[in-house]
């Protein structure tokens, strides 16, 4: 279940505000690089669901993939990415019930967004019924079992916070994505860890108070340190997995 006025309520605040990136630019490639590794046909029917204001839509359309299009359920963020970006499709959707046509997309790009969601069953449902045969799934979700995240996010830590969270938000670890999927009847090509994502400061300031927005710097070191560590596999800050109908 989602409680789905809460979500278009954050998203709609978020970028009520002066435009402002979570993520580096550094990051936003890393994640295009590994969705590149689903080789992705340049005719694929490709959505990008929970698309926030379509900063990776924009990166994936212009390596020459016109067949992508972003769907959220936040107004302005659509409305910010339609202006951004007037060549790809932008509308305001449910994903869970997109009202597509069955075994009409290739491929399915989901960032950041399944933890959006208290249970993904009617997500997973949904993923299936659109996607075509052998269609695929792309994942990036940030890993619950990561000590930064779980520090500062987690519901049983005591340094918790919820500032940039929504009360929908539960973080997954690697095992319950993919029991997720398995569940739903997807084939699980390929699921990981993967560290060296670095935030903006700008994202840092929204949940920390002036000095300490500062550690993003450390922060961002640290991670980049992770990803090179052989525990990184099951500790890494975020979860990417590929799989297929």
């Amino acid at each position: 279940m989602q409680d789905k006025k809460l979500e278009e309520i954050h998203f709609d605040e978020f970028t009520a505000q002066n435009p402002w990136h979570a993520f580096t630019d550094n990051t936003y490639n890393k994640i295009i690089k590994l969705f590149l590794k689903l080789n992705p046909k340049k005719t694929d029917r490709i959505i990008d669901m929970g698309c926030g204001t379509g900063e990776l839509a924009k990166k994936i359309f212009d390596l020459s993939f016109k067949n992508i299009s972003g769907y959220d359920i936040s107004g302005n963020c659509i409305l910010m990415a339609s202006k951004a970006f007037p060549g790809i499709n932008f509308e305001v959707k449910d994903i869970e019930n997109t009202r597509l046509k069955a075994n009409s997309v290739d491929l399915l790009f989901y960032c950041g967004i399944l933890h959006h969601f208290t249970n993904t069953t009617k997500v997973i449902k949904e993923a299936k019924r659109i996607l075509k045969k052998d269609g695929r799934v792309f994942v990036f979700e940030p890993n619950a079992i990561n000590p930064v995240l779980w520090l500062f996010r987690d519901e049983k830590s005591p340094f918790k916070s919820n500032k940039m969270k929504t009360p929908n938000e539960r973080f997954m670890a690697k095992e319950q994505i993919k029991d997720a999927f398995d569940k739903g009847g997807f084939k699980c090509i390929k699921i990981d860890c993967v560290s060296g994502i670095s935030y903006t400061k700008d994202y840092f300031k929204r949940i920390f108070p002036f000095p300490f927005f500062y550690i993003v710097y450390l922060y961002n070191l640290f991670d980049s340190l992770l990803n090179a560590a052989p525990f990184r596999r099951k500790f890494g800050s975020f979860i990417y997995g590929y799989f297929r109908k």
